[in-house]
C-alpha cells in the first residue's frame, strides 16, 4: 500500500515510517523542515518527505497523490497553551488533510485521535462507546473536535475514517513522557498522590502504529474509532508501580513522597501561580490538573481492537515500560 503520514517526525510517525518500510509498504511523509536531522533519516529509510505545513494546500496535494490512505498524525499536544494554536493545528489542520485527501480520490482516512476525546472521566472503564465530551482545555477539546470533524467531513466526502485513540505514548523516539518521569524520579519529584494507587494507562509505540496500520488496511475498521492499550482489558500499572520500574532500571531510589489528595491539590496551586509568576518557560511542573490525571480510577479498555481487527499486544505495560526505561537512561548515560 502506499501511504500518505502527516507528522512523520514526531514520535509515532518516525516509528510508523519504519514499520511500514519494513513491511514492503511505500511512506510519504509531510515535514516541516525536511532538512532535520529525523526527516533526513526517514528520507534515507525509502521514505518520501515533503516539505510543508498544514496549513500548506500545495504540498498536501502532494502528500496524498496516488496514496491509498493518509494518516494523519500531526497535532500540537501540551497542557497549556493558547486555544486559537490548537485550533489551527488540530481542527483546521485536520479538515485542510482530510479535504486534500478528499480532491485526490484517497480511499481510506486514519485520524490519530486520543483517550481524552472521553473528557477525562474520573472512574470507570472506558470502551468506544464511551462519549466523546469537551471539557473547557484546549487540547482535550481540539482533539475532540478534530475526530468529530474528520468523521463528518469524511462522511460527506466519501472517505472511509477511522480514529486510533491512545493514552500516553512511550517507546521510541519519546521526547515527552519517559525523560519526564526519569527526571521527577532522579530529582526526587515523583508524587505519590493518595500512594500511586490510580492505574496509568499506557501503550507502546509500536502498538499504536500497529493499529493504525490495521485501520489503514482493514474492512472492518472503516468508520469504527479503537481504543489502544498494552494490557488490553486488564488493569494498567499504576503510578507507583510506574515510578518503582523506572527507579529501578535507571538505578535510582524508588519514588517516596505520599502525599494526600487534598495537599496535592493546594500545593499544585501554589507551584502554578509561581510558575507564572516568574514566567517560567513550558508547563508547570505540578498543576491542579497534573493532580487529577494522577488520581483518576480509569482503564481504557481495547478490546475493539482485538475482536475487529485481530489485533494483539506483543508486550504487556510492566515488561515494556521496563524496556523503555532503560533504553532512555542507558543512551542518556551514552550522551552524559
Amino acid at each position: 500500500m502506499r501511504f500518505a503520514v502527516t507528522g512523520i517526525t514526531g514520535g509515532v510517525g518516525r516509528r510508523l515510517a519504519e514499520m511500514a518500510l519494513a513491511r514492503g509498504h511505500a511512506v510519504a511523509g509531510l515535514a516541516r523542515d525536511p532538512g532535520r536531522d529525523d526527516a533526513r533519516k526517514i528520507g534515507a529509510l525509502g521514505a518520501r518527505v515533503i516539505p510543508g505545513d498544514l496549513d500548506d494546500r500545495a504540498a498536501l496535494a502532494n502528500l496524498c497523490h496516488d496514496a491509498d490512505a493518509v494518516l494523519h498524525l500531526a497535532a500540537h499536544v501540551g497542557d497549556q497553551g493558547e486555544l486559537e494554536q490548537f485550533e489551527r493545528v488540530n481542527v483546521i489542520g485536520t479538515r485542510n488533510v482530510i479535504e486534500a485527501a478528499a480532491a485526490k480520490s484517497v480511499r481510506r482516512f486514519v485520524h490519530l485521535s486520543s483517550t481524552a476525546v472521553y473528557g477525562r472521566p474520573g472512574s470507570g472503564r472506558v470502551t468506544e462507546e464511551w462519549p466523546t465530551k469537551k471539557i473547557g482545555r484546549p487540547y482535550e477539546d481540539t482533539k475532540t473536535e478534530a475526530e468529530r470533524l474528520a468523521f463528518r467531513c469524511g462522511a460527506l466526502l466519501g472517505l472511509q475514517v477511522s480514529a486510533v485513540r491512545p493514552p500516553i505514548i512511550y517507546g521510541p523516539y519519546d521526547r515527552n513522557f519517559m525523560p519526564r518521569i526519569i527526571a521527577a524520579v532522579r530529582g526526587r519529584r515523583f508524587l505519590l498522590i493518595d500512594g500511586g494507587r490510580a492505574p496509568l494507562n499506557v501503550a507502546w509505540v509500536d502498538h499504536v502504529v500497529e493499529v493504525l496500520l490495521l485501520a489503514a488496511e482493514h474492512p472492518a475498521a472503516a468508520g469504527q474509532a479503537f481504543n489502544v492499550m498494552d494490557n488490553v482489558d486488564a488493569r494498567p500499572p499504576s503510578v507507583r508501580e510506574v515510578g518503582e520500574i523506572i527507579a529501578r532500571e535507571c538505578g535510582l531510589p524508588r519514588p517516596f513522597l505520599f502525599i494526600p489528595q487534598p495537599a496535592a491539590r493546594a500545593l499544585a496551586r501554589v507551584v502554578e501561580r509561581g510558575w507564572k509568576m516568574v514566567g517560567a518557560q513550558g508547563p508547570a511542573p505540578l498543576t491542579p490538573f497534573v493532580v487529577v490525571m494522577l488520581t483518576r480510577d480509569v482503564i481504557y479498555d481495547a478490546s475493539k481492537a482485538v475482536a475487529l481487527l485481530g489485533w494483539g499486544p506483543k508486550i504487556h505495560a510492566a515488561e515494556g515500560l521496563s524496556r523503555a526505561a532503560r533504553e532512555a537512561c542507558t543512551s542518556g548515560a551514552a550522551q552524559g
